[in-house]
């Protein structure tokens, strides 16, 4: 029996996956296929049984979590700013109103958009609707919230009529004093445990490799058009190895977004 792994093609996932996808390999004896998903997509694919394992949105390891356990210790959590978790709007979030476009790839950024609109700032009347692309944004709305490379592509060009640029890990950390946690490497509970214990293997081996050959970030940035050093800064802004304040951010939040709309 093969086993089946989500693959989310960000540019922070880089780092668990070296030697690890997104081609075949084999672990602990066993063909490992990996399967390219959004963290939304993930969620949705993990529901339905199809996935053994993966870097699950946190919202979705919430619902799942009698299915799924951790992996380990592993996660992308950030030490302050999250860098490519964006909202794109009109004026400040605390003034916000009216209509909010949302990546279609996003379930935890959008949780904690709602969140921090509606627990911080007390902003309960404002409406979401999905969209698939930046490139399809019409400026209807009053803000955009991407994820992932989209947003650091954003950030860079900007929003038309959107000036006002809000990090969504920077404002939780402002407001609740400790990092975010925006996803958690999880398996599948019925996996045989030497399986689970090989997954784990590979991503610490993945994560010393990336941490000890600079050519890793080279590579990455002539493959997306970045200089290395952007992209050795960008990385250098998340935990991968979650900490107990991590932790302590992942009970707070799983809290606070039991209130908000969903």
């Amino acid at each position: 029996m093969s086993i089946r792994v989500g693959y989310i093609p960000y540019l922070n996932m880089v780092p668990f996956h070296q030697n690890f996808g997104p081609g075949p390999t084999e672990i602990d004896g066993r063909y490992t296929e990996f399967c390219t998903l959004s963290p939304r997509a993930m969620g949705l694919e993990a529901e339905k049984g199809l996935l053994d394992a993966g870097a699950m949105s946190l919202v979705d390891w919430f619902r799942l979590s009698s299915r799924y356990e951790p992996l380990g210790h592993f996660g992308i959590g950030v030490k302050r700013s999250a860098q490519s978790v964006t909202l794109f709007s009109r004026v400040a979030m605390r003034y916000l109103e009216g209509t909010i476009a949302v990546s279609d790839e996003t379930s935890t950024s959008f949780r904690l958009l709602q969140t921090i609109l509606e627990n911080r700032y007390k902003q309960s009347s404002i409406r979401y609707g999905r969209i698939a692309s930046s490139t399809l944004f019409d400026g209807s709305a009053d803000g955009l919230l991407l994820i992932g490379d989209e947003a650091l592509r954003a950030k860079k060009e900007g929003i038309k009529g959107l000036p006002v640029v809000t990090d969504l890990g920077d404002e939780w950390y402002q407001w609740q004093k400790c990092p975010f946690v925006f996803a958690r490497w999880v398996v599948r509970q019925g996996l045989h445990q030497s399986t689970k214990d090989a997954l784990e293997t590979t991503l610490e081996a993945s994560l010393r490799h990336m941490e000890t050959d600079p050519t890793v970030a080279q590579r990455e940035g002539e493959k997306r058009r970045l200089p290395a050093g952007d992209v050795a800064a960008y990385w250098s802004g998340f935990v991968y190895r979650l900490t107990p304040e991590h932790q302590r951010s992942i009970q707070q939040f799983e809290e606070l977004a039991s209130y908000s709309h969903v």
